[in-house]
């Protein structure tokens, strides 16, 4: 529950056994809606009494004016007030519908994710928000919408909200007087997408947990939830100590670290046995899989936030020398090739590719599949793992960002390369997923067929370029025309050298 909550919570329990007369302290912490809402219940209820409010050095600094807050704590002490704002407006509606008003979801907490889905892209549903909300900050849905591109689709249970079309401006006018919550969202969106933001009605945002016009200006977090979560949602660095003030209103929120751990096979049982002491291990809500041979992705190096349960990660093949053998260029396309497909199919909700080389997973969700990775076989920790997330119930998700692309070497025998992909051919028989069997399928029938007849590749060669292309638009036509024509020769050595060969 929220620190607002707790705090008005745990204050109004002291009060409620407060004998008349007696000294008493109630400290707010940086609580500013307990504050207000204390200074008129005390004044209303406990005249003359010593009760001394206090809190953190941030919230007595904050000036004593009367806010929207103030008004409405009278209201609900039978106050009359003239203010129609709306969150007044609101409280007189609470007040009127009590006690048969229903528990809403909080739209001042849904800008973060507006914000995240602007900038990121993709799509993402919020329980518990209304379309007839009472409250002033669900016009966030109607900012997002009309400046930055973002449709919201309400259902019996929450929104959906994702990125559609993004308007062609770059000047965004709002007026903040009766939604200052959101105003770091807003004002970093527009500072992300590259449009100026005219705001008005911002007086009051310092004298907020934090100076939010100044903390938005600088980046700066400065102990303010808001200004923590609209940070991180913009992709500015926030540290480990400085997301702890976001438990003020995210209080299941854990702040998402990584800390860099290596495997190693000294027990001689395989990659498998390896990983599985690392991930024991671990302490980290998440675990990010990295190959020892890749260079890893500049997310890395900053704080993320993280939604599902296993988050497919793109990957990308590049030659160590500025002239690549036709080994090498063949292998870069096959591999982009790959990841297209790889990615595709994750966002569709249909996963049936990933790679241990750039792979996200929460510790639980792979302990609980563990069971599953078959470990009498040398290859496939990660599709064995995909598959059982899948049939688990699990949530399989996809960034598909550069700053979260990992580069892979290609190989460089012929050698090495068939061996690694025999490897790879050995675990297919053991695949119980209908999306991996269909698409492993629909390949092998397409390419047996353009073995029996050729001219299938005027067919194929435009589709199979086309998904190159999107990930390596350098490659040449004729390296991937190579490659279509080689591919059910290669393919069908690799099935058959991987179902015999039962050693590595």
């Amino acid at each position: 529950m929220p620190d607002d909550i707790l705090v008005l919570h745990d204050a109004l329990a002291r009060l409620r056994d407060y004998k008349k007369g007696v000294p008493l302290t109630l400290h707010l912490k940086n609580c500013g809606t307990a504050l207000r809402f204390l200074q008129v219940h005390i004044a209303q209820c406990y005249p003359g009494e010593p009760i001394t409010l206090t809190g953190d050095p941030r919230l007595m600094e904050r000036d004593g004016k009367p806010t929207s807050q103030t008004h409405s704590a009278l209201l609900m002490h039978g106050v009359e007030v003239e203010d129609d704002s709306p969150y007044v407006e609101m409280t007189r509606r609470v007040i009127a519908a009590y006690p048969n008003v229903p528990l809403e979801a909080d739209w001042s907490a849904a800008a973060f994710w507006y914000e995240y889905i602007a900038i990121h892209g993709g799509s993402l549903f919020l329980e518990g928000l209304t379309p007839d909300s009472l409250q002033g900050d669900r016009i966030v849905a109607d900012i997002y919408a009309k400046h930055f591109g973002v449709q919201t689709t309400f259902t019996p249970t929450g929104i959906e909200i994702k990125t559609g079309a993004l308007p062609m401006q770059h000047l965004c006018i709002l007026d903040f007087s009766n939604t200052p919550d959101l105003y770091p969202s807003v004002a970093l969106t527009c500072e992300r997408l590259g449009i100026t933001l005219q705001a008005t009605g911002t007086e009051r945002l310092r004298f907020k947990e934090s100076d939010r016009l100044e903390a938005v200006r600088l980046h700066e977090v400065r102990n303010d939830h808001r200004m923590a979560m609209a940070l991180m949602c913009a992709d500015y660095p926030v540290s480990i100590e400085e997301q702890a003030c976001i438990t003020k209103s995210y209080p299941n929120f854990a702040p998402q670290h990584l800390t860099p751990i290596k495997g190693v096979n000294d027990d001689h049982l395989g990659k498998k046995h390896a990983l599985s002491k690392l991930i024991h291990a671990a302490t980290s809500e998440y675990v990010w899989l990295h190959d020892d041979d890749v260079v890893l992705p500049p997310a890395c190096e900053k704080t993320v936030v993280l939604e599902g349960n296993l988050i497919i990660l793109p990957l990308r093949m590049e030659s160590l020398s500025d002239k690549p053998t036709l080994l090498e260029r063949l292998q870069i396309a096959e591999y982009a090739a790959i990841q297209e497909l790889t990615m595709r199919t994750a966002q569709q909700g249909k996963a049936v590719m990933c790679s241990g080389a750039n792979l996200i997973v929460k510790r639980e969700v792979w302990l609980d599949c563990e069971k599953d990775l078959h470990f009498e076989i040398p290859s496939g920790d990660d599709m064995f793992l995909l598959e059982a997330a899948k049939r688990h119930g699990y949530k399989v998700t996809a960034i598909d960002k550069s700053d979260y692309t990992a580069i892979v070497r290609p190989l460089t025998s012929w050698r090495a390369f068939f061996r690694q992909r025999m490897r790879w051919a050995g675990k297919a028989p053991k695949y119980t997923d209908r999306d991996i069997i269909r698409c492993g399928r629909i390949v092998a029938v397409a390419n047996i067929f353009q073995i029996l007849c050729p001219l299938i590749i005027l067919v194929k060669f435009p589709i199979e370029y086309n998904l190159i292309k999107a990930r390596e638009p350098q490659t040449k036509w004729y390296v991937a025309l190579l490659l279509e024509i080689l591919y059910p020769f290669y393919l069908l050595i690799c099935l058959i050298g991987g179902l015999f060969r039962k050693s590595w």
